[in-house]
Parts: structure tokens; sequence; C-alpha cells
């Protein structure tokens, strides 16, 4: 069994990774050929050293919140930067970025306010090439689901460092989060009675509870964030595929955070709005911002008009990350 000091230092080790530091290396470009959610697209990461080299001029690049230094440029609002960009690499992925963040992108990144990133990119109009990587920026509503979260980093440590307390425990290998923490509730209730021993029960006991509550807490809200994670990239890629759900995102994203194999039957077994892929460019909208489309997904679902105008309108406020192109 081991030590309380040794259990002790590895929840602490385990409370960081589970959301403390922001990631130092962020996915900006996806590899190979891509689509927007919005439809447009396709475009083509063809070169990426070609790229990081017509990149490099411009470092540090900022990286602000919801695009604000493209859409705020013309009422002047401010548009402070939550990080900078600093270094680029190729990876078999895409393209990388490695951030410096402020001590304002860092706590909004630790607290998980948001969880993808919008890269702002000049592309060739003829062919759909990635040229060049201007900046980036924040968001809750990536336009590219091929981008890996903000926090897909964090859960590999998560499970690096829960590799570690199986080790330190002496749990085998398929031991889960519920196991982990019985052992060291173990551990720990040795403790206490050494403490009460010493004259110190109170106060210790205390101590130990505190942590183990936010152990679970913490543990619970990795778990969820994850599943929430997943959820959006599924309903995401439905909504890519043609599927008529974008007016209820939000309501599908909760509903396969709860049950994901009843919502993944049910996505696949709607019919999709296109073959092949949205198709650009997108259909022209009447006057009440209402495309052929769009009142065809109306019709199906039996939602009220001027709701889903009004949903789609709010999704619109996000940039789709393409602001250049030559």
């Amino acid at each position: 069994m081991a030590s309380p000091l040794a259990a002790e230092r590895l929840v602490i080790a385990l409370q960081a990774a589970l959301g403390a530091e922001p990631p130092e290396w962020v996915h900006l470009i996806p590899a190979g050929v891509f689509r927007g959610v919005d439809g447009r697209g396709p475009y083509r990461l063809a070169d990426p050293a070609a790229v990081i080299t017509a990149s490099a001029a411009l470092l540090p690049a900022p990286i602000d919140e919801a695009h604000v230094t493209d859409l705020g440029a013309a009422t002047g609002t401010p548009a402070p930067a939550r990080g900078w960009i600093v270094e680029l690499q190729a990876r078999e992925s895409g393209i990388w970025g490695r951030v410096e963040w402020t001590d304002a992108g860092r706590a909004l990144v630790a607290d998980r306010a948001y969880r993808g990133i919008s890269p702002v990119m000049d592309i060739a109009k003829a062919d759909g090439e990635v040229r060049l990587l201007r900046r980036a920026s924040l968001t809750n509503v990536p336009n590219l689901p091929q981008l890996t979260t903000l926090h897909a980093e964090g859960a590999a440590m998560d499970e690096e460092l829960m590799k570690r307390l199986r080790a330190i425990l002496g749990l085998d290998e398929a031991a889960d989060a519920a196991a982990i923490i019985t052992a060291m509730e173990a551990v720990m209730a040795d403790r206490t009675m050494q403490a009460q021993r010493a004259g110190k029960a109170t106060e210790t006991a205390t101590t130990l509870q505190g942590q183990m509550q936010q152990l679970r807490e913490e543990l619970t809200a990795a778990r969820t964030e994850r599943a929430r994670e997943r959820a959006a990239g599924v309903v995401d890629k439905a909504i890519h595929d043609g599927k008529p759900v974008k007016a209820l995102r939000d309501h599908y994203i909760s509903r396969h955070a709860q049950d994901p194999e009843a919502v993944e039957r049910e996505l696949a077994a709607m019919p999709s709005l296109h073959a092949g892929g949205i198709q650009a460019p997108l259909p022209a909208a009447d006057a009440d911002g209402l495309t052929a489309a769009d009142r065809s997904v109306i019709a199906l679902l039996q939602v009220d008009p001027k709701a889903f105008a009004a949903e789609k309108a709010r999704a619109g406020l996000a940039l789709a990350g393409f602001m250049g192109s030559n």
C-alpha cells in the first residue's frame, strides 16, 4: 500500500491535470481536404511547410475571443489578445501552434469557458488551398470539427495520472476512477486514524474529506465535459452531412451526452438535405432569413419558423473561421 503522503501528492497532481492549465499546443488547421460546418469549402492544406513559412512573418499572432478583432474592427471594439501564437509546427493531423497565454486567456481556458479554436486564414479562390494563417479565436461554435478541442490534451493527461495512481496503490490496470478513489479513501482513512492517536483527528479528517469531495467533483466534471465534447462532434458532423438538426443543435448535444446510442441511431435514420456534403454557395434566403432548405427542415421537424430563424441568426454570429482570401 502506498504511503499517505504519496497518495496525497497524486491527488494534487490529478486535480491539476483535470483543468488547471491550458494546453501549450493548439490545433489550428486540419490536414488534407476539409469543409466548414457552414458548408464552405472544400479547402486544402496541401503544403503545411509553405503555410508555416508564409505565416512566420506574422508571429506572434494573437488569439482573441469570438473573432472580435475582425468583427469589431469597423466599430473600434477593443480586441485584447488572450494568447499569442509564437511557433507553428506541422503534424500528421495538420498545423499546430505553440501558445503563450495571457493571464486572462489562461483563466478562460482553465475554467473551460471555451472548447474550440477558429483560425483566420488566407485561402486561394481558384483551388481552395490554404496560403496563410493570420490569427485565431477562442469559440464555442467552431466551424471546423476536424480540429482537436482545447481540452482533449487534458483528457490524455488524466488517463496517464490514473495509470500512475493504479501503480502506486497496487491496483489492477482495469481499475476505474471509482476503484482508485476507494483505494485512496482507505489510505487516507488509515492516515486519519494515525492522526487521531496524535490528537489531530478533527483537523486532518476535515482536510482529507474536503480533498476527496473535490476530487470526486472534478472527476465528474471532467467526464461530463468529455461527454459533451464527444456529443458536439457527433452533432456537428451530422449538421455537416446535411441532417436537419442545426436549429436544435444544443438540444441534440444535451441528449447525446445522456444517451449517445439513441441519438446516433436517430441521426443516422434522418434524411440528408444534400448529397455529398454541403454545396457552396449557400442558397439565397428570403426576406425573413429562411431558405427553401430551411423551410423543408421546419416542415420536417414541425418547429416554429420564427424560432428557427432566430436560432439560425444566433448561430450565424460565430465566424466560420475563414476570414481572409486572396
